[in-house]
């Protein structure tokens, strides 16, 4: 169980020092125990074939590995050199393995960097390599909440110039994309995210608010769409 005073103390630590030599990595495996808390009553892991989709360096492989035993697979279009052992370098749209090949599948802060006419699809490939009973992890920040905007954040509900002119004012932040779309981002609300997980067959177990905890709260319209800053989708294919 997590204590949440010292949970919201990391979270601080970590926005304001993730960039700090080694803390990106400790951040990382501290998020790989907020989603195994979180997907504990619909899966046990012990054991489980994993397939982390777009894990960067594989923190969360590597995490899942050590404490389950599990056969874990980190799948990255553009892996960094030191990477987890088994890292395939693909994309969420072309899996390259068979279907029904894992029993759980994490996709965490990804769909907000596939293009959006490339979304279904790699969603249905997620559905494809899943087991049948197997348990998908979806993470999604919704898009008019403040924290979803990354490296814009939080214009980037303004159109992409005003958004990159405020950053640079009120941060002193360059950034040298000239579009969302360049700049690797590409909005999706809470609602547009249960359309899309519904649409490929996924029945959606349960929905909860990753850092805050307030999981009351994704259940909430409109709510859910402004106060939460990423929601945890757990999925089970039928």
């Amino acid at each position: 169980m997590i204590n949440i005073l010292s949970h919201y103390k990391k979270l601080l630590f970590y926005l304001l020092h993730r960039f700090e030599p080694g803390n990106y990595k400790k951040m990382r495996f501290y998020l790989s125990n907020i989603l195994v808390e979180d997907v504990a009553p619909f899966i046990d892991l012990h054991g489980k074939r994993v397939l982390d989709v777009g894990g960067s360096s594989g923190e969360f492989s590597a995490f899942l590995e050590k404490k389950f035993q599990c056969s874990s697979v980190n799948l990255d279009p553009f892996p960094p050199k030191k990477s987890f052992k088994n890292t395939v370098k693909a994309f969420a749209d072309k899996i390259p393995f068979k279907e029904n090949s894992f029993d759980f599948v994490i996709c965490r802060g990804v769909i907000e960097h596939i293009p959006t006419g490339k979304r279904v699809v790699s969603v249905n490939e997620m559905y494809r390599v899943l087991k049948r009973g197997g348990v998908a992890y979806f993470v999604v920040p919704p898009w008019f909440n403040p924290h979803a905007g990354h490296m814009l954040k939080p214009f980037h509900i303004f159109p992409f110039p005003i958004a990159k002119w405020l950053r640079k004012l009120f941060f002193g932040n360059e950034v040298s994309a000239n579009s969302y779309a360049e700049a690797t981002l590409f909005p999706i609300t809470f609602k547009e995210a249960e359309i899309l997980f519904i649409k490929s067959h996924f029945k959606i177990e349960e929905t909860l608010d990753t850092h805050l905890r307030f999981h009351f709260l994704t259940k909430i319209p409109l709510v859910r769409e402004l106060l939460v800053p990423a929601v945890a989708f757990i999925l089970k294919k039928p």
